[in-house]
């Protein structure tokens, strides 16, 4: 099987990116190898920018020499869908895995949400990550669905240090948020909880780690001064994945209040490190939760309940409920099933059933 993935963009280490870099190695392990990668160059996608689009663009031409027997797109925002059109203009066979959610502006705005599901009735088949997709995005009907699964990092699916509780339950409550930090992954959000535990006086230490533009981080630092939070919040940047694993796996609690997350990868990296996610309302950290464990609160009043909930949890409780459900996550996650469940998809979108 000849695979072209399209996705991500260099220079940018985020979710798309590191779902198409494990998928790559993951199928690798499997026997898939004959796998090219074509970065997008779409996130945060600007004027300078564009020359990286048209660079992946011609680069997906050049691909019609190799005869790849199906292209794999995964579609964050409106400029993928470029890639659609041309990989369907060149006769190529297309599948779409999403990685948007409703509060995206290609589905919020009614006109982009519509044009959309437009050029999304040209592909052959999509590969869905989460049912909630179907509850969120405009995908057409006419195409057929697969269900596939994300890729976890390889450390958390072969660590077996979740089968026993950690010893440290005592202590400050040790909480940890992490992403691409802004408002809408609710890292303001985040800190005005930890304000309002400070005001509680609840005993906590937070770290906060990701990447993010200057400006933020000066926004960040400020609202920390502010609160007085200087000696209980420290702000990593961006960190390596495996001192990220090992971050998750030392707190007790991610305060993951993202309005925009379609299916939050790092709640399942928290879920399977044994730390307790506590989410904002979304169809996908809903289900997250619902399968697995955790807390979900409000877009109403998210920092009043997450506070409250947060005063009053019992950290040996939440670690004994979360290390049962780490062991679920590592099953269903196991790169094995994962790659399963792409190859049946691939192959159901290279010869589809009559």
């Amino acid at each position: 099987m000849k695979l072209v993935i399209v996705g991500g963009a260099p220079g940018k280490l985020g979710g798309v990116e590191a779902f198409c870099a494990r998928a790559i190695e993951a199928l690798a392990q499997n026997g898939i190898t004959d796998v090219k990668h074509i970065p997008s160059g779409t996130a945060f996608l600007t004027l300078a920018g564009l020359p990286g689009l048209f660079r992946g663009l011609v680069k997906l031409v050049g691909t019609l020499r190799e005869r790849a027997d199906c292209v794999w797109l995964q579609y964050v925002n409106l400029p993928d869908l470029l890639y659609l059109l041309l990989a369907k203009s060149l006769g190529m066979t297309v599948m779409v895995t999403p990685h948007l959610g409703s509060n995206w502006r290609s589905q919020s705005n009614p006109f982009l949400r519509a044009l959309s599901g437009l050029v999304l009735r040209l592909a052959d088949r999509f590969a869905l990550i989460s049912k909630t997709q179907e509850l969120e995005l405009n995908l057409p009907s006419n195409v057929p669905r697969s269900a596939i699964r994300n890729f976890l990092p390889p450390a958390i699916l072969t660590d077996a240090g979740i089968d026993h509780l950690p010893s440290q339950t005592e202590g400050p409550l040790r909480l940890v948020h992490a992403g691409r930090l802004s408002a809408g992954k609710g890292t303001f959000l985040f800190l005005e909880v930890c304000h309002a535990l400070a005001q509680r006086n609840v005993a906590f230490d937070a770290k906060i780690a990701g990447d993010t533009d200057k400006e933020t981080f000066e926004q960040i630092h400020q609202l920390i001064a502010r609160y007085s939070l200087d000696s209980r919040i420290k702000v990593l940047g961006r960190i390596p994945d495996n001192h990220l694993l090992s971050l998750l796996e030392k707190s007790d609690v991610l305060v993951h209040l993202s309005k925009i997350d379609s299916y939050p990868l790092i709640v399942l990296e928290c879920i399977a490190f044994g730390t307790f996610p506590v989410c904002m309302e979304l169809a996908g950290a809903r289900d997250m939760v619902d399968t697995y464990t955790g807390k979900i609160v409000s877009q109403a009043d998210p920092v009043s309940e997450a506070s409250a909930f947060l005063g009053s949890a019992s950290v040996e409780d939440l670690r004994r409920i979360t290390a049962l459900a780490a062991r679920s996550v590592r099953r269903d996650y196991h790169w094995d099933e994962c790659v399963r469940l792409v190859r049946t998809a691939l192959e159901q979108t290279i010869a589809p059933a009559d």
